[in-house]
């Protein structure tokens, strides 16, 4: 019987809604109100999906430490339909100013306001000249003609083209570029304690969580740093870098992304190499090593020897084995198979089989092949739930978390799991 994994859906092209991508954009910039020229359910799952990054941040022992943006619905009807929406959204936009009294407002189209063809622009433009403040409106609507990129990148770009304007640089003032779960997420946390060992300050994180009173101020960077990873979609935050460094002279870091142990130590070394500070790129280094070396100790007597299995299902655009062929030897453990899953499959199988084979040489395994191995070992590092384990299974981040910190949390799991009682069975999540 073949292996049973839990679906485990990825793709390479987005195919969601514009409208959350808005809101993200500006979702804890103080100043700012997003409205939805929509039925109600549309705010609702941006708001749901606002919810979900909340729960994810109290998993890991952090809350958000910003004030939310309001999220705002004209609410469109039934009705609305045949006789247009045009004055539900000029209800609400004055309902906003008189309300909340924003500095900006952005507004987010619908797929029934744009299937209906309400003028949007047109009614944002008498708005803003009435209400006398800037509103920004993405072009796209819904899921008609955009994704949840194009809504980020029409606010960045549209924020950038208004509000920036060339001004002095200020040394050490860092501009952090991209979301990655925001400033209290360990992705950020990490990238900012790396930063500071430098003694640089990144004062900004945009788009979405810089005020709007401090937009103008934005160019006054004189590094900028994006943060994102392999495979982001149709090069949003390197597009903006560009622009940047273009029309504002602000330097970028080349973009090499801390995701894992050994990026994050191309990461050190190119900030370093940047600044012209090599050497205290290397202290930094050995600090952070010294950090994994203790924690190692620490858990030797419980890992040294033990068995593992890796258990893959995702293609290298979602996951690196690297990583965790050297965290299984940090740990002195035996990697005794690879099993790739039935639903890896035609040229992701071929290159993650490769991939594979240039760091380890454990053998590489079908799911029947890999049945034995899996059920003889201490534990299994898996990119996809098994439903019915033999083993202890240690379920992988669909992106390595990062830095010195992001290697413990990783270790830490496989320790604690190989310490659970009982011989077999069971799961856990980094």
């Amino acid at each position: 019987m073949a292996l049973k994994t839990k679906w485990l859906l990825t793709k390479k092209e987005s195919c969601s809604c514009v409208m959350p991508g808005v809101y993200r954009a500006l979702a804890f910039c103080e100043g700012a109100v997003v409205i939805f020229h929509s039925p109600k359910g549309c705010a609702q799952i941006a708001s749901t999906m606002d919810a979900g990054s909340q729960f994810r941040m109290f998993g890991e022992g952090r809350r958000e430490q910003l004030p939310a943006s309001p999220l705002l619905s004209s609410h469109l009807r039934e009705k609305d339909c045949i006789f247009g929406g045009t004055d539900r959204l000029r209800g609400v936009l004055r309902y906003a100013a008189e309300t909340y009294h924003p500095k900006c407002i952005a507004v987010a189209t619908s797929c029934m306001a744009g299937v209906i063809g309400d003028d949007v622009e047109a009614v944002c433009e008498e708005a803003e000249a009435e209400l006398g403040i800037p509103i920004l409106l993405s072009p796209a609507a819904g899921f008609l003609g955009g994704a949840y990129e194009d809504g980020v990148r029409a606010m960045m770009d549209q924020i950038i083209r208004r509000f920036f304007r060339p001004q002095e640089h200020v040394p050490g003032r860092v501009l952090l570029l991209g979301d990655q779960m925001g400033p209290w997420g360990q992705y950020t946390i990490e990238v900012k304690d790396m930063l500071a060992w430098f003694g640089l300050d990144a004062k900004w994180q945009f788009p979405g969580y810089v005020p709007v009173r401090e937009w103008e101020a934005i160019p006054s960077a004189s590094l900028g740093v994006i943060l994102g990873s392999v495979g982001q979609a149709n090069g949003l935050l390197e597009e903006t870098a560009a622009r940047l460094a273009k029309e504002f002279g602000i330097s970028f870091l080349p973009p090499v992304y801390p995701i894992g142990w050994e990026n994050t130590r191309r990461f050190i070394r190119t900030l370093a190499a940047h600044l012209g500070r090599e050497a205290d790129g290397e202290a930094l280094l050995q600090s952070k090593e010294k950090e994994l070396d203790d924690f190692v100790g620490s858990v030797l007597p419980v890992t040294e020897g033990k068995s593992a299995v890796l258990g893959i299902g995702r293609s290298l655009l979602r996951y690196d084995p690297a990583d965790t062929v050297q965290s299984i030897r940090r740990l002195r453990m035996k990697l005794s198979a690879v099993v790739l899953y039935d639903n890896l499959t035609g040229d992701d199988r071929s290159a993650m089989a490769k991939a594979v084979r240039a760091v380890t040489a454990a053998p590489v395994l079908s799911a029947d092949e890999g049945r034995e191995a899996i059920r003889s070992s201490d534990i299994l590092l898996t990119t996809d739930e098994l439903l019915d384990p033999g083993t202890k299974q240690l379920f992988l981040p669909m992106v390595a978390l990062i830095g010195a910190s992001g290697e413990i949390s990783l270790l830490r799991g496989i320790y604690r799991l190989l310490c659970r009682y009982g011989e077999k069975g069971g799961i856990a999540y980094v």
